[in-house]
């Protein structure tokens, strides 16, 4: 024996990809459960970290489904997720379109029982210090005037230890009965709310904007993507301040995608969004200033 552990073999053939991450896809092996493909190069140490932080997050209060098995899927390794009569939230609008709004409303919802959590310092990442990190990263693509305005609306975002997903979007929300539940936990982290309304507005207005097959991705068209979008900021600011508010999760958001794509250059896909959202950013900083 060569003294490495043997795991379960499981088959995804013809089964429904339900979401995706950095770390792998997510696919319904069955109505009660949810297995996570691991991409290639993802360790068994970066693994059960995660089903940890999964974990972790259940025991918070972030309601979630818990890993309960490694396996094997092909020559990748997955994680095993129950989830009783879960149903996707693309399939659930897909199907039933006159709830939208009920879906937003329970959305928002579940975002401020997330942000209800507060984490010790230093547990999870602090998103503001990684935005701060990402900006000087990319801070050569702005004209002194336009970083400056972005550093002080970064620096005006209150320090917080609020429990953010960080990818807050449909393909990370399960529908189980009447209650939504999230998934994929390996982007949780620390901040200001404003930091999930950014990639609220990354992943229903400014990646479609980019290609509308973004808005496809997530199993809904542009135009039901923009009503997402929008009905989350009015429901969670609830108030006259949503401008504001969205004017800076869009600077944060647009931060956030120009790294990303910048480390991930191999997408052929990537020097043209990034192109796309410095155009957007800069547009949107020249209105600020009038």
């Amino acid at each position: 024996m060569d003294g490495k552990k043997e795991f379960r073999e499981i088959k995804i053939d013809g089964c429904r990809k339900i979401g995706e991450g950095s770390h792998g896809v997510v696919y319904q092996t069955a109505p009660d459960m949810l297995v996570k493909v691991y991409r290639e190069g993802v360790t068994l140490d970066t693994i059960h970290k995660e089903q940890a932080l999964s974990r972790w997050a259940f025991v918070k209060g972030v309601p979630t489904a818990i890993p309960f098995d490694v396996v094997r899927v092909g020559e990748q390794y997955g994680t095993v997720f129950e989830l009783l009569n879960a149903t996707s939230a693309s399939e659930y609008i897909a199907e039933s379109p006159d709830h939208l709004e009920w879906f937003i409303e329970q959305s928002v919802r579940l975002m401020k029982q997330v942000h209800g959590i507060e984490v010790e310092p230093g547990e999870l990442p602090d998103m503001k210090q990684q935005t701060y990190a990402w900006l000087e990263k990319i801070r050569p693509q702005f004209s002194a005037a336009h970083y400056e305005t972005i550093r002080r609306i970064l620096d005006s975002v209150p320090d917080r230890h609020t429990l953010l997903h960080a990818d807050f979007h449909l393909k990370n929300i399960m529908i189980c009965g009447d209650e939504l539940m999230l998934i994929d936990m390996e982007t949780l982290c620390t901040g200001d709310p404003v930091f999930e309304l950014a990639t609220v507005y990354n992943s229903y207005r400014e990646f479609p904007s980019i290609d509308p097959a973004a808005a496809q991705f997530l199993g809904i068209d542009v135009e039901t993507a923009a009503r997402i979008c929008d009905r989350t900021f009015e429901l969670y600011t609830a108030s006259s301040s949503v401008p504001e508010v969205m004017n800076t999760a869009r600077l944060l958001g647009g931060i956030r995608i120009i790294d990303f794509m910048g480390r991930h250059a191999e997408h052929p896909a990537s020097s043209h969004v990034i192109e796309c959202c410095l155009r957007d950013m800069k547009m949107l900083l020249e209105q600020m200033k009038g």
